[in-house]
């Protein structure tokens, strides 16, 4: 039977493995994307349009696309996607007389080609242009009418741009292939265990409930504002980062969405799986007493403390709608999908918390280090700053972090409307990280459980 049971797994595992190549393949071809990026500086507020074309006479509304510059006399990252098929690009400066400064324009695609304007040959029309700093391709355009824009034949850094890296891709999508279809040979090896512990969850619910209330309660219980402060913490650190970011550093509106709508969608969930994942993962010294009854199911305890996390998170979740209505943006449908992404928080709490809940008995310095990670894994999570700023390569990588697509989750659901269908890639790695995190993490329980007592 046994023999029976790994043949099937081993056939489910080629299968997985022949999809995942196929799938990893096909997901490279779809995500590499070209874009136009240069840093600009002007003296008045500016709307950027950038246009592409085949031919360098025909500039039409639908082969554009427009960044906003508000900030005055300070230098913003403008990133423009284009089609492959482009040659020509022509970028207008606004409908005023102004003076623009661009350095570091660049064609990133497999690799990043630099672009000297002067050395491109451009056509300008009502601009003046003045070289500046030539090492960094810095110039100065200058408007003498109020129509100012140029235009030049990019071909050659585009094709430039997207010559194929040096590396072969079907070496690493082979790996990532393997990487995947050994992690669901290891999730069906032990899926027994998981449904197990899920029935227990489910049968418990109500025991879990109540102990997260009364965990909830009992957290703030010897301040004098008591559970006031779970509220009042988070709110002083979003009016923390929103002075920082918007008013200290002068950061713009992302789009056409204010940044404090922007950053709020990103920051709300992070709350929730930072408090979550540290209290979870110290619980079982907490509940010491607990966990020397041998007829409590100790194994409930992490997701009493997620979901008393969670409790403060539904507030933060009527705080959003508050604020956005403030800004005159309203629920749609779209927001409902905001409660498959609360799912996807719990389930990500509870599949890492209950691997470190078990280290941390044994391994005491665990807790200094998820705190150093936690600390360290906001700014490596796209809150207060968008993925689009990096290459492709790098957005790659910062997207392998599973809260990023928590984050812009909330922000599909909230700002852009994207339903979570239209990411079937990463929702797929997302679901596959958690499955083998949620099994790594029980199997090290079971391993460890029968000595929590000695160590306590």
């Amino acid at each position: 039977m046994k023999a029976v049971k790994r043949i099937l797994l081993l056939i489910c595992s080629i299968i997985v493995l022949m999809m995942s190549y196929h799938f990893i393949n096909l997901y490279s071809k779809e995500n590499v994307k070209t874009y136009v990026q240069m840093k600009v500086r002007a003296d008045v507020p500016i709307k950027f349009q950038l246009f592409f074309s085949n031919t360098n006479n025909e500039w039409k509304e639908e082969n554009s696309s427009t960044i906003s510059y508000n900030n005055t006399q300070s230098w913003k990252n403008l990133k423009f996607l284009i089609p492959e098929q482009s040659r020509y690009i022509r970028l207008d400066t606004g409908s005023a007389k102004n003076q623009v400064d661009i350095k570091e324009i660049f064609i990133r695609r497999n690799t990043d080609v630099k672009v000297n304007l002067d050395k491109a040959n451009p056509t300008f029309n009502q601009l003046s242009m003045k070289i500046i700093d030539d090492k960094v391709a810095r110039i100065s355009l200058q408007s003498t009418g109020n129509d100012p824009f140029l235009f030049f034949d990019a071909n050659k850094f585009i094709q430039e741009a997207q010559l194929k890296s040096k590396w072969s891709f079907n070496g690493t999508a082979l790996t990532l292939a393997f990487l995947t279809a050994i992690s669901v040979y290891f999730i069906l090896r032990y899926i027994k265990d998981s449904l197990r512990l899920i029935k227990d969850f489910m049968r418990n619910r109500e025991l879990i409930l109540n102990l997260a209330k009364n965990d909830f309660k009992t957290k703030y219980a010897s301040s004098y504002l008591g559970i006031l402060w779970g509220f009042i913490n988070p709110l002083l650190t979003i009016a923390t980062y929103w002075f920082v970011f918007q008013i200290g550093l002068r950061n713009g509106d992302v789009g056409d969405v204010p940044f404090i709508i922007w950053f709020i969608a990103g920051i709300i969930p992070w709350f929730f799986f930072s408090d979550a994942l540290s209290s979870a993962t110290n619980v079982f010294t907490e509940y010491s007493y607990l966990v020397k009854k041998v007829v409590f199911k100790i194994e409930l305890l992490p997701l009493v403390k997620i979901m008393s996390a969670f409790f403060v998170q539904l507030f933060f979740i009527v705080f959003i709608f508050i604020v956005y209505a403030g800004y005159g943006r309203f629920p749609t449908l779209f927001s409902f999908q905001l409660l498959y992404y609360l799912v996807c928080l719990v389930v990500l709490a509870v599949s890492i918390s209950f691997f470190t809940s078990a280290i941390f008995l044994f391994f005491r310095d665990l807790n200094q280090i998820i705190a150093v990670i936690l600390q360290m894994g906001f700014w490596f999570t796209p809150i207060g700053w968008s993925v689009s700023m990096l290459s492709d390569t790098w957005a790659r990588i910062f997207k392998l972090n599973p809260m990023y697509y928590i984050v812009q989750g909330y922000r599909d659901s909230l700002v852009d409307h994207i339903l979570f269908f239209n990411r079937p890639y990463q929702t797929a790695y997302f679901w596959l990280f958690c499955l083998v995190m949620f099994t790594v993490g029980l199997k090290t329980f079971k391993k460890l459980k029968p000595h929590f007592s000695d160590v306590l």
